[in-house]
């Protein structure tokens, strides 16, 4: 019995093995091929713009099915369009948080400057 059962672990190794291998292979075309590299990065772009537009119209199922119907040049258009806004909401956010300590450094030279005066 403890042979039979040890053949069976055995044979279930090799199926691992073997389907460990096949995946490393699958991978390894996918991400190799130009045609499957533009099909993922599509598929991958797509799945982008579902999520942020899913984020921005707080999960309208009709805005992120209007994506499904988007080409992939209106898709990477789309996206393009997104980083440049993240981008300017950034800059803008760091020119605030200037402004904020900029006037408030400006605040603590007037109240010394007044100080002086008062004496």
């Amino acid at each position: 019995m403890y042979h039979d059962q040890q053949l069976d672990d055995n044979q279930k190794n090799i199926l691992i093995g073997v389907g460990v291998a096949f995946l490393v292979g699958l991978f390894t075309f996918f991400f190799t091929s130009d045609s499957a590299k533009t099909k993922t990065k599509s598929v991958f772009n797509r799945y982008r713009a579902k999520y942020y537009v899913g984020n921005k119209f707080h999960g309208n199922k009709k805005a992120k099915n209007l994506v499904n119907k988007l080409s992939d040049d209106e898709v990477n258009t789309l996206l393009g369009t997104v980083d440049k806004v993240n981008d300017l909401e950034n800059k803008f956010s760091h020119m605030t948080d200037d402004l904020k300590d900029f006037m408030h450094d400006k605040k603590k030279d007037t109240k010394k400057a007044m100080k002086k005066l008062k004496r």
